[in-house]
């Protein structure tokens, strides 16, 4: 039986391997509100202290694949309601022109701001206005967001963006062709200073390896199992049928931080 089980496994990963190497990819317009519960406690509990303790007095973000606007707005809800004196902007964009006419609007239904597995009635009371049976984003959360149309691949865009202290390319490069996905991390790359935070959840796990480290980007140790499996949540059905499908959690392999962390810091740790 545990041999059999092994068998089982292991033709997963080969399955799973060849639908990455040989699958299409396609842009999805998709996305949840308060998606990653843990990427959340990781950005309070670490990753903002320490742009605190470097002496940053105000933050700039920077979030692609913005869709319709779900995460820069949680984002925004994160900062407001633990470091409400911190000074903040959120610059988000996306290629889909009608989704950022979309966000700009921030009126969701119910349907749309419940849909997350682990979006709570405390998020919902403290972000969105209730208007008959619609939800309006909060003014204090949706002021400090600019959303606009740009393309990650497109290189003069991104140079005329300068530098970010945090950068979002969340659930978007593994629906990119390899050789965008790489172009387009590359670019990414350019927007970050030494004290700048990359968030990548959503990247093939073998490119997320090689591409960090060319980069010299550090994995932050810090809740990456927890991480894995929130968007396992969403993600793991897909395993291992779907390129986005999101694999169980192992520290078997001697590249299992890189593999599975989303959090990267420009500087060395």
């Amino acid at each position: 039986m545990e041999n059999s089980t092994r068998l089982r496994n292991m033709l997963r990963h080969v399955k799973h391997w060849f639908v990455v190497k040989t699958t299409p990819r396609k842009n999805r317009v998709y996305t949840q509100f308060y998606r990653f519960p843990h990427q959340y406690q990781a950005l309070v509990e670490r990753v903002i202290p320490e742009l605190e303790r470097s002496g940053k007095k105000s933050i700039r973000i920077v979030v692609f694949a913005c869709c319709s606007g779900a995460e820069p707005i949680s984002l925004s809800y994160i900062l407001k309601k633990h470091f409400p004196q911190l000074r903040y902007e959120i610059l988000a964009f996306d290629i889909v022109e009608d989704v950022i006419e979309r966000a700009r609007d921030p009126v969701y239904s119910h349907e749309t701001v419940y849909q997350g597995p682990f979006v709570t009635q405390a998020f919902v009371e403290d972000t969105f206005d209730k208007v008959g049976d619609e939800y309006r984003v909060k003014p204090e959360i949706m002021q400090p967001i600019k959303f606009a149309v740009g393309n990650m691949l497109d290189l003069d865009f991104i140079a005329s963006l300068g530098k970010a202290d945090l950068v979002f390319a969340q659930n978007v490069l593994f629906h990119l062709p390899a050789a965008d996905a790489r172009r387009a991390f590359s670019y990414l790359n350019t927007l970050l200073t030494p004290e700048s935070v990359l968030f990548i959840n959503g990247m093939d796990m073998d490119m997320r390896v090689k591409m960090t480290k060319k980069f010299s980007l550090s994995p932050i140790d810090y809740l990456i199992e927890e991480i894995h499996n929130d968007a396992r949540v969403d993600r793991g059905s897909g395993w291992a049928g779907a390129y986005w499908g999101r694999k169980p959690f192992s520290r078997r392999s001697r590249e299992w931080m890189r593999e599975h962390c989303t959090i990267y810091s420009k500087a060395r740790t």
